[in-house]
């Protein structure tokens, strides 16, 4: 198995640069991500620890894909992880390990699926709520919503993979205007600004837990975001 990884054929057509930063936009999704779940790092921990972890998880992360590059670079197969296992471990444990790193991948792309098809539907609704003050939320609305943003991503995969590529260039740059609206929207728009002790010092715990299990779950705000 291992000499058929070597000599995998590589696609005659390798993407541009501005498609796979594109697609990685849309697969990470990680300004979404981030406001979706800014509420548990402002009451765990507040800035500082959103600021540090962040630091934190970057460099951990950054370990890791240098790790997975080395591994890329010399079996560079769809299969990703399990394939790499297979190659790697112990040849009595091989196929066990590597069917065991399959389904944890598969959980892993549903779970983040159903999340990020939760997180946009609570955001469309919130967005109406905030449009119609009169408008409540109710649960069934979420739920039906989210099925609804699940099917069209469904349907945009079956029937229009030729506007993929389109797609993910308009994410990339909806992703990077939006960012630099939003910034410049609310250092331009906010009278009441606040001291960089409150930034990088002043820590907030309203968990209710103490204060170590309160960083701990501040943490995940930005584990979230870096999950993919």
């Amino acid at each position: 198995m291992a000499s058929a990884l070597r000599n995998v054929s590589l696609a005659k057509e390798n993407p541009d640069f501005d498609d796979t930063v594109g697609a990685d936009a849309v697969l990470e999704g990680l300004g979404y991500q981030q406001g979706g779940t800014l509420i548990v790092g402002i009451e765990s921990g507040g800035p500082p620890v959103m600021v540090y972890s962040w630091i934190a998880v970057c460099l951990l992360t950054l370990a890791v894909a240098y790790s997975f590059a080395e591994m890329c670079s010399a079996y560079p197969v769809a299969g990703g992880q399990y394939s790499w296992v297979a190659v790697l471990a112990p040849p009595r444990w091989a196929r066990g390990l590597s069917w065991v790193t399959g389904w944890f991948m598969i959980v892993g792309i549903v779970a983040m699926g159903a999340v990020n098809n939760f997180i946009g539907a609570n955001f469309v609704l919130g967005m109406a709520n905030l449009s119609h003050g009169a408008f409540v939320i109710q649960r069934w609305h979420t739920v039906l919503l989210t099925y609804m943003i699940t099917v069209l991503a469904m349907a945009v995969n079956i029937f229009l993979p030729h506007l993929l590529n389109r797609i993910s260039k308009a994410v990339l740059l909806w992703n990077i205007l939006s960012f630099l609206v939003v910034v410049i929207t609310i250092l331009a728009a906010n009278d009441h600004k606040q001291p960089a002790s409150f930034v990088f010092r002043d820590f907030q715990n309203e968990t209710g837990f103490n204060a170590a299990m309160g960083t701990i779950v501040g943490l995940l705000q930005t584990f979230f975001g870096m999950c993919k």
